[in-house]
């Protein structure tokens, strides 16, 4: 499934304090919140005992994934500041006004740095050099601090419910990770199939997280009406239920997730983003992380009575997985419709029995998987209608994935602009916020404002879009067929670079032709099927131009 992306913000997410203007910081603060805990702003003197801690933390040229010793003691510091407060209800009830704000911090590949020598810093860079963050976007600033330059690649501030946040309500939940330098994605097949004569398919993949290839992917999807905080809400809630042992005879939760919605609208991939935040969010209870990928049509065996060996194959290396309590797992089963469709043709005898059995057997090993704490189920579906209640009944969180509105459209689209800015294939142009921008739309052709100018006819471009309906595996594609079909050296231009102007409206001309290529695919369509009907009468009918239907199939990206 295709991915719903738009490149990160550029924006900056601090404001300096006027400390760095050689003035007096007016915003500084005594103290601040760390995890819900007051704290003051004193900790790289104590972060600088162990700069060192972990300088043999290579073996045989691999690195370490966990840290053991050094970090614990360097953890223990920290609590012993910070757990001042959490015996005390004033203290926190005192947190609860406070905003959750999240820190991811990446580590460069050669940091053998401790994780607890990197939240001193963070922490102690933030409270004496920032007054306000800017959430959903990247920290600048922090590389003039060579301790934190030579360790660390990027800082993420992640999400909450404001864009803008003063410093003194935050309270900050730094995350701290690596990237794995031996990434593993390792495909399995069902040996119980005969392949000697044929290739066999994969019935799956497992990959190690955090991953080079995901990183970043989240911050790329944009969703309406907080579709991500819910998910990892979700993922917090089953969590905190787990690990305080509630009966799952009082409070039933199945770990499942399911998203559905149009083809094109980055369901798969929003899976992927989440597994990948989970294996940061939750390092600390679970140092390790895989996710699971299941091709739900390698389930069913050409051969009758095998799929239900193939269910068990499978799942019994899934549980081998899951049985490492200090790894987390998340298990996706993309286009799971195809299965449950199936148990319904199987129920009323247009399938085999062989096709019901494996589906409950699939049903049997989710309930068995509800009781394991380190485990998240997440479905994806097209056809949200053709899966059953008795699949259905197992789903904790249903959740439709859009068609993108015209906001996220016009991100995806800016992010797709600020990236060729940034291979200086369009000079850099400044862009408004979409609220801004939107007041623009109708007016843009008359401004001699070139920013609203631009804004504007991108504002316009993203509302025609949302008209056409279309998906976001789509707009990924509209920069490249605008320069096919209107800027490139075939069509009379020359690959030279282009004003954003020319770019924006090439990519309207591209929106505007899809409802005429709607229409003659259409049209051919019901050409087709009256010469199915008029055949044998020799009834001529007319076809479309073929170069009209593959730029359609282009656009529309079927």
């Amino acid at each position: 499934m295709s991915v719903l992306q738009a490149p990160p913000p550029t924006i900056s997410s601090l404001s300096i304090s006027s400390t760095d203007l050689g003035q007096d910081m007016s915003a500084k603060h005594s103290a601040n919140h760390y995890n819900g805990f007051s704290t003051s702003h004193s900790m790289k003197s104590i972060a600088s005992t162990s700069t060192n801690g972990y300088t043999n933390g290579y073996a045989n040229g691999h690195h370490h994934d966990d840290i053991e010793y050094e970090e614990d003691m360097e953890d223990n510091v920290l609590d012993h500041r910070l757990n001042h407060g959490d015996a005390n209800s004033e203290a926190s009830e005192e947190a609860e006004s406070y905003y959750d704000v999240h820190l991811e911090v990446r580590l460069l590949p050669n940091s053998v740095q401790t994780t607890a020598t990197i939240r001193y810093w963070v922490l102690d860079y933030m409270e004496n050099s920032i007054a306000n963050l800017v959430l959903g976007a990247e920290l600048r600033g922090w590389q003039r601090d060579r301790d934190m330059k030579n360790h660390i690649a990027t800082i993420w501030v992640e999400e909450a419910d404001r864009k803008s946040i003063p410093f003194s309500e935050v309270n900050l939940n730094i995350h701290v990770y690596r990237l794995l330098r031996n990434e593993q994605v390792a495909d399995f097949d069902n040996d119980l199939e005969d392949t000697e004569h044929e290739e066999s398919v994969s019935a799956g993949s497992m990959r190690t997280l955090p991953s080079t290839e995901l990183d970043g992917l989240w911050q790329t999807l944009v969703y309406a009406d907080n579709l991500k905080t819910r998910l990892l809400n979700f993922c917090y809630s089953t969590t905190y239920f787990s690990e305080n042992n509630i009966d799952f005879n009082m409070i039933a939760w199945n770990r499942v997730i399911l998203l559905h919605g149009p083809p094109g609208t980055g369901k798969t991939s929003l899976c992927r983003a989440l597994a990948q935040k989970i294996s940061i969010r939750m390092r600390d209870s679970y140092p390790r992380s895989k996710l699971i990928e299941i091709n739900s049509h390698s389930l069913f065996s050409k051969w009758f009575s095998e799929s239900g060996k193939l269910v068990q194959k499978l799942f019994d290396t899934i549980t081998r997985e899951v049985d490492n309590e200090e790894q987390f797992v998340v298990l996706m089963i993309d286009e799971v419709e195809s299965l449950t469709a199936a148990r319904s043709a199987a129920m009323t005898g247009n399938e085999p029995s062989d096709s019901l059995r494996v589906v409950n057997a699939l049903l049997t090993q989710l309930d068995k998987l509800r009781t394991r704490k380190n485990v998240l189920v997440m479905t994806t579906s097209n056809l949200v209608d053709a899966i059953d209640e008795a699949f259905m009944s197992r789903v904790d969180m249903v959740e439709l994935v859009p068609l993108p509105p015209p906001e996220a459209i016009y991100y995806i689209l800016k992010g797709c602009i600020e990236e060729m800015m940034s291979k200086n294939m369009i000079k850099n142009r400044q862009l408004l916020e979409w609220t801004r921008a939107e007041d623009q739309w109708r007016t843009w052709k008359k401004s001699e404002d070139k920013i609203k100018r631009y804004s504007g006819a991108l504002a316009q471009l993203a509302i025609k879009c949302y008209e056409k309906k279309v998906s976001g595996r789509t707009l990924r594609k509209l920069p490249v067929l605008a320069h096919t079909s209107k800027l490139s050296k075939f069509s009379g231009g020359q690959n030279r670079k282009r004003s954003l102007e020319d770019w924006i409206k090439a990519m309207l001309e591209i929106i505007d032709s899809f409802s005429q290529s709607s229409e003659l695919i259409k049209k051919n369509n019901n050409d087709q099927s009256e010469v199915k009907r008029t055949h044998q009468k020799s009834t001529s009918v007319v076809s479309i131009d073929r170069s009209e239907l593959g730029h359609l199939v282009a656009t529309r990206g079927e």
